[in-house]
């Protein structure tokens, strides 16, 4: 079983990496804690990028298959995962 302590370091991680990727300041997720991941998007590509970096990191910290690992992305991405630029405006009624 992993510790949660290892979870969360690697939650973190994960988003502040994804910050990188994204080219957003990851100071914000200090200062906003709770609106952080409405209000950054990414890109399809920067995307892609983030999800190579997470499956590598997270199958070699917890000794994941690639399954489990594809399987671990998809929920972390749904629940942290920025929204895509091609799609920020699609419910926006404004616009």
């Amino acid at each position: 079983m992993i510790a949660r302590t290892d979870r969360e370091k690697f939650s973190m991680d994960a988003i502040y990496k994804q910050c990188e990727i994204a080219g957003h300041d990851p100071s914000i997720l200090k200062t906003h804690p709770d609106s952080w991941f409405r209000d950054f998007t990414t890109t399809k590509d920067r995307l892609e990028e983030w999800k190579k970096w997470f499956l590598k990191e997270v199958r070699s910290r917890f000794k994941m298959t690639r399954a489990m690992a594809e399987k671990e992305f998809s929920f972390f991405n749904l629940s942290y995962g920025f929204r895509l630029e091609e799609h920020k405006n699609l419910f926006d009624p404004s616009k």
